[in-house]
């Protein structure tokens, strides 16, 4: 909770709008931004507020994402708040609907789904069978629609349970033998060299996963703390198949529990995420960040 202060120099007295942060255990730091020498007003103070922000971010931030990039994020997400506010509800829904196709059909064919965004669209939007689809390509695109819902209307907290759930409605139907089951086996990701944990340590790590996002919930940057999560639960693989697409739809879940606006990976720019995710592994997670940053940016334009 931010607070002001009032601070005696010599004659005078000089306002301070300050904020006391945790960084540790029993660890506190004052981070704080001058006023002046005026009693401010609401209105300066509501401005202030966000170079407070600013700094918090830097504190918790600097080994993510540089803090102007995070405020490109907050200010793309109150310009989308603001045009939400200006556009009748029927729009709204249009584009609602709209995020639901691309996010569906660009997750899809990240993993080799070979529909296209018009297939994809008439699946889900005209309720059509597009001649030729593949049974498994169609039923992963019925999956994504039914798994955005669910992660729309999830409001509770995230557990074992709820990967299992989502996993399950992205992979039914399709040529997965465990759909929605924890491995109790080992895989290989093709096509890199990195290996996931074993499976006796699968468990343990999705707790390790779920403790770190309730304990940096309120200190990491909503954007940043989706792309790590994401990121842990795609390094330990979890599941037989269909682990990319959970973690996305995970991703997506965190951002809208925190009110921030919903993004999608571009199957365009599947060589600089798989890029992304490689930094991950080998523990450059602030490139990682960075990396995926630059892979959702042009979303974040009106």
């Amino acid at each position: 909770m931010a607070y002001i202060d009032k601070i005696k120099s010599g004659k005078k007295t000089f306002y301070y709008l300050g904020k006391t942060i945790r960084i540790g255990e029993n660890k506190w730091k004052k981070i704080r931004i001058k006023l002046g020498e005026k009693t401010p007003t609401k209105e300066e103070v509501g401005k202030k507020l966000k170079e407070l922000k600013l700094q918090e971010y830097q504190v918790y931030n600097k080994d993510y994402l540089d803090a102007n990039k995070l405020e490109f994020i907050d200010d793309f997400r109150e310009r989308y708040n603001n045009h939400l506010k200006k556009i009748p509800k029927t729009v709204a829904e249009k584009q609602e609907a709209d995020f639901l196709i691309r996010f569906t059909y660009n997750s899809n064919a990240i993993e080799g789904n070979r529909l296209t965004l018009r297939d994809t669209y008439l699946i889900i939007k005209e309720k059509q069978i597009p001649s030729g689809a593949p049974a498994k390509d169609y039923n992963e695109a019925i999956n994504g629609r039914e798994a955005f819902e669910f992660i729309k209307e999830y409001k509770k907290k995230i557990t074992i349970e709820f990967l299992e759930k989502l996993n399950l409605i992205l992979t039914k139907n399709t040529d997965v033998v465990y759909s929605g089951r924890i491995r109790f086996f080992p895989v290989k990701i093709e096509g890199t060299d990195f290996r996931p944990p074993e499976p006796e340590k699968v468990k343990p790590l999705l707790k390790n996963m779920i403790r770190f996002y309730y304990e940096h919930k309120r200190k990491i940057h909503p954007f940043v703390l989706a792309c790590l999560i994401h990121a842990k639960f795609v390094e330990i693989h979890p599941f037989e198949d269909g682990n990319g697409r959970t973690g996305r739809a995970l991703m997506n879940w965190i951002l809208i529990e925190a009110n921030y606006p919903k993004l999608f990976v571009p199957v365009k720019l599947r060589q600089k995420y798989y890029e992304a995710i490689d930094l991950h592994n080998e523990k450059n997670i602030k490139g990682y960040c960075e990396k995926m940053f630059e892979v959702v940016i042009e979303q974040l334009k009106l």
